[in-house]
């Protein structure tokens, strides 16, 4: 079992990619579906089933001992920030994805090299105790230089790969798709 899940947020927690919300962006207002609505109107909302999956990390007793975090670069941390504050997860839409994600680096621009040797650094979690799904392949091929287990997720973190994630973890230096 993981120590850590990784998300990266352009492509596996949210839609559109924050870098997108050109016109748009904060402040953003809680929907009753637990999403926002940006300035504009723009929704964000979670892709594939990230929503069960972070409840069930948040919830789930097997996954007590283990954290989730957050790697990714966006032009607007703050509005990443806000996001994660004001969306909402869970049947009764009773939790905020910013108590779920336990450790957040979210720069407006860092390698993710950086973004896991500072995750490794403050939680003292190994990098081969850590999974991370992402959306872009550049990032993939950057962590998989690390021994992190990588999972490419081009449409959101789907139960399928998340299941498939904990069956092949470790999986160190391979990109799984």
């Amino acid at each position: 079992m993981p120590k850590m899940f990784v998300f990266d947020l352009d492509g596996c927690v949210w839609a559109p990619e924050m870098y997108e919300i050109w016109g748009g962006g904060s402040p953003f207002k809680l929907q009753e579906n637990g999403n926002v609505k940006d300035c504009k109107g723009e929704e964000v909302h979670f892709l594939g089933d990230v929503r069960k999956i972070l409840y069930e990390l948040h919830t789930d007793p097997k996954y007590a001992d283990s954290i989730v975090g957050i790697a990714s670069t966006c032009d607007e941390p703050s509005w990443a920030a806000e996001c994660l504050r004001k969306m909402r997860i869970g049947p009764k839409l009773d939790i905020k994805p910013d108590d779920v994600f336990a450790h957040k680096e979210i720069y407006k621009a860092r390698s993710k090299e950086v973004h896991f040797r500072t995750l490794a650094e403050k939680t003292g979690i190994a990098l081969d105790d850590m999974v991370f799904y992402d959306n872009q392949m550049n990032n993939m091929n950057a962590v998989s230089r690390l021994p992190v287990t990588s999972i490419y997720t081009p449409n959101g973190v789907t139960r399928e790969l998340f299941e498939k994630s904990l069956k092949v973890f470790p999986a160190p230096g391979k990109i799984i798709k």
